[in-house]
């Protein structure tokens, strides 16, 4: 409970004790009035007493006003009620004592009964008697308590007309605090642990439930199920891709999910608005089959591939692998735009998994038996570097065809050990070593001098007099390929190095 709502209480005291301490004063103030009545006003009484009793009302009157002037005695008969009312007057202060006694004795009563509740899950049933500051004066067993608005419902703010409606109505609560203000104590309670226990009895697996959203992130979208917020993730929202729910949902939509799990320990509920929809996958594997061409439109771009869109709902998923059959494409946004529509070749689709397989490249021609006969074993061609790393460098070949030219072939074009000779965007002419249409291959070394040439042969005769384990050449069908060319330099440097 707030302080603020801790501050109201302080003015809600026990009507109890208001009660007694008001019959106190009132006796109090009783007693003093019967002791300040004049004995004049006593015989006035008595006056008008005999005045309605005698049919001779002026003899009457001569033989009271006699006495009075001429005679003490008369005086001192008059002070005789005053006496007699003053001693009237004491029962009555004592049964005022005697009941602010008992009034007290209850209230503490109850209050050390209720104390005994706290942090047990036994409840209460309790009235609401009047709206305060803060939330709700209720009473139980004539005993007022405090049931502050934030544990009145679930809801963060309670409006004042809902507090204002709960006037006498009855429902249960628990004790949670006994809170002392100044002589006396205020007992607090709430209700909020119930109704959200209740809530949560209510809430089961594979039910339907509309709540309104409390809130939207970006991986999803929260809704409030009337005290208790649930999570819609992102990838239930809809069969259709969402980036950013903020765009689709607003705060305050009203929605129709179905409850998919109920995690009531860790305060969790997880929810599915797609699983009421229409799968608009139903069909599609009869409709887009594997080995035919579709149409689609790219909806984004990752660094892995692209998805397409081949209809709302339905998308597949095209790798950077199926875009082109002899370029390396670094990403998918080297050659693809979003929006952009292409022909594709379905590979595989599955409407169980809502899942498709897409390839750019299996819906063209396969151009490596051409590219093999064209760049066969020997050949010299001109080419550009595309990408340098730490096996060696991709060389595009008349801008038609990537190559691989291996690390050990680099080497040979070096100044000095540190030299990198490469780099991206230079020209640079190579010649074929090996050339594999069945494996999509083409392996290039780089044209050399004869200069160059020779260093390479020295390197070469000096590693193969050095003492070293057997390494297997690779075969291909352009000759063979040494371990070494596949290895990094660090690698291979290393290798040599045990070597010597």
């Amino acid at each position: 409970m707030s302080n603020e709502e801790l501050k109201n209480t302080e003015n809600s005291q026990p009507e109890t004790e208001l009660n007694s301490e008001e019959t106190s004063a009132s006796a109090e103030q009783s007693a003093e009035t019967v002791n300040e009545t004049p004995v004049v006003e006593a015989a006035e009484e008595k006056v008008e007493a005999t005045a309605e009793a005698s049919p001779e009302p002026v003899v009457a009157e001569e033989k009271v006003e006699a006495p009075a002037e001429t005679a003490p005695e008369p005086v001192a008969k008059t002070e005789e009620p005053k006496a007699e009312e003053s001693t009237d007057s004491k029962p009555e202060a004592s049964k005022s004592d005697d009941s602010e006694t008992e009034a007290k004795a209850h209230y503490n009563s109850v209050v050390s009964s209720l104390e005994k509740l706290i942090g047990t899950e036994d409840t209460i049933n309790v009235e609401v008697i009047a709206k305060a500051k803060g939330g709700l004066r209720v009473v139980y067993d004539s005993v007022p308590l405090f049931l502050p608005a934030s544990h009145f419902s679930l809801e963060k703010n309670v409006k004042d007309e809902k507090l204002e409606e709960a006037v006498n109505t009855k429902f249960d609560v628990k004790v949670t605090e006994v809170k002392q203000i100044g002589d006396g104590k205020i007992v607090i309670v709430s209700r909020k642990e119930l109704i959200q226990k209740e809530l949560w009895e209510k809430i089961k697996v594979g039910e339907d439930l509309t709540g309104k959203v409390s809130s939207i992130t970006n991986f999803g979208v929260f809704l409030d199920l009337g005290g208790v917020e649930g999570l819609i993730h992102v990838s239930r929202l809809s069969h259709s891709h969402i980036d950013n729910p903020k765009n689709h949902f607003h705060k305050g939509d009203e929605l129709t999910v179905k409850v998919i799990e109920v995690d009531q320990k860790n305060g969790k509920i997880t929810l599915s608005k797609k699983a009421l929809e229409d799968s608009p996958w139903k069909g599609a594997e009869e409709k887009y089959k594997a080995g035919e061409s579709v149409t689609g439109k790219i909806k984004r771009l990752t660094d892995f591939g692209a998805y397409v869109e081949l209809e709302p709902g339905v998308e597949g998923l095209l790798r950077v692998s199926e875009l082109s059959w002899a370029k390396r494409i670094n990403k998918p946004s080297d050659m693809l735009e979003e929006n952009q529509e292409i022909e594709l070749k379905v590979i595989q689709i599955s409407e169980e998994k809502g899942q498709a397989a897409l390839s750019l490249k299996q819906n063209q021609e396969n151009p490596w038996p051409a590219l093999a006969e064209k760049y066969s074993k020997g050949a010299e061609a001109s080419g550009k570097v595309e990408k340098v790393f730490d096996k060696g460098a991709i060389i595009r070949i008349n801008d038609e065809v990537d190559a691989f030219m291996p690390i050990s072939r680099i080497s040979a074009l070096k100044v000095n050990e540190d030299d990198q000779p490469l780099k991206v965007g230079a020209d640079i002419a190579v010649k074929v070593i090996d050339s594999t249409a069945k494996d999509e291959s083409l392996v290039v070394s780089p044209v050399l001098s004869e200069e160059q040439q020779e260093k390479m042969n020295n390197r070469r005769e000096k590693r193969e007099r050095a003492p070293r384990k057997p390494v297997n050449n690779i075969q291909t069908s352009g000759g063979s390929i040494s371990f070494g060319d596949l290895l990094s330099k660090a690698a291979l440097d290393s290798l040599n190095k045990d070597s010597k």
